[in-house]
């Protein structure tokens, strides 16, 4: 994913990176400077985004629902996970189990 920001409708099938959730933690961190980013990306991070304290570590969640997002590196390992998890059920049964857990994921991997 670029710095393009998606619209709603894109959320399903946009996906966010583990440099891109490290720049966004990083601005909602205020830790970016002006010249690293614009304001456009940061109203987008901080609309979007939160940092969410489960157990003991800190996870960058949608800000709607409070559902941790799923990294695009993470994905395989997690649909695979899933997938045994329900004794190979289909693709629905994994959606909605996914669902259950995270946001930000591509349905189309699945």
């Amino acid at each position: 994913m670029t710095d393009i920001q998606p619209s709603d409708n894109d959320s399903q099938t946009a996906v966010i990176t583990h440099a891109m959730s490290e720049k966004i933690v990083a601005c909602l961190q205020n830790k970016l400077s002006c010249e690293e980013n614009n304001s456009r990306f940061t109203s987008w991070c901080r609309c979007s985004f939160a940092l969410r304290m489960i157990g003991k570590r800190q996870f960058l969640c949608d800000n709607k629902n409070g559902k941790p997002i799923l990294l695009y590196e993470k994905m395989v390992d997690v649909f695979k996970k899933i997938h045994i998890k329900i004794a190979h059920g289909g693709r629905d049964k994994c959606l909605e189990d996914l669902a259950v857990n995270y946001i930000w994921y591509n349905r189309e991997l699945l």
